[in-house]
């Protein structure tokens, strides 16, 4: 299984919630600090949500701490940013 790279997009589904489905998911692209826009969806690598994703792996669950509670989340699906030459 492939780890979480920086411009990877990654489907996030909260395990906060009572009753989470997928309408719920939550899209994000992990990205270098300048280049951040939450409304996006590109979240920095040194925000709390993306300094838990990056480097991990489908299926594992991050915890982070945002806006003064503990958050958890499940990963989804990663896909993979391409390469260009």
């Amino acid at each position: 299984m492939s780890k979480i790279h920086y411009y990877d997009r990654v489907r996030l589904r909260s395990l906060n919630a009572i009753e989470s489905s997928e309408d719920d998911d939550l899209f994000i692209q992990i990205v270098y600090p300048h280049e951040a826009n939450a409304v996006a969806g590109r979240i920095s690598a040194d925000a709390p949500v993306g300094r838990a994703a990056l480097h991990r792996k489908e299926g594992d669950t991050i915890t982070f701490k945002a806006q003064g509670q503990r958050m958890a989340m499940q990963i989804i699906s990663i896909e993979k940013h391409a390469l260009t030459a």
